[in-house]
């Protein structure tokens, strides 16, 4: 069978990841440019992406940023001892960090 890929999310827990590979079957690859995936069968993907996890941001969205993209997408907002955190199924957050990203690129002209 065809194995398909989806990106492993900069700063999702470890032991999320290890429990996502464990329960949907699924093996992580590395990318020539250090990109992490996980790799199998698509329907396995297709649970995986809604499974709920937690995601730490990095350093740059403003207040309005991070709060737009939780009214935007069905994320929760939560602190860490590592910073806020986005909480919810991978699929979501994956759009709201996308977002985060998008209106970052154009508040700094990028």
């Amino acid at each position: 069978m065809v194995k398909h890929t989806m990106r492993v999310l900069s700063g999702m827990n470890p032991r999320q990841v290890d429990e996502m590979i464990s329960e949907y079957h699924l093996n992580m690859l590395q990318t020539d440019k250090g990109i992490l995936l996980f790799e199998g069968e698509l329907e396995d993907l297709r649970r995986a992406s809604k499974h709920v996890v937690d995601v730490v941001l990095p350093p740059g969205p403003t207040v309005t940023e991070i709060q737009e993209a939780v009214e935007k997408y069905d994320v929760k907002l939560k602190q860490s001892d590592d910073g806020p955190m986005l909480h919810g199924r991978l699929i979501d957050i994956n759009d709201a960090i996308n977002y985060i990203v998008d209106t970052m690129s154009e508040r700094l002209n990028i």
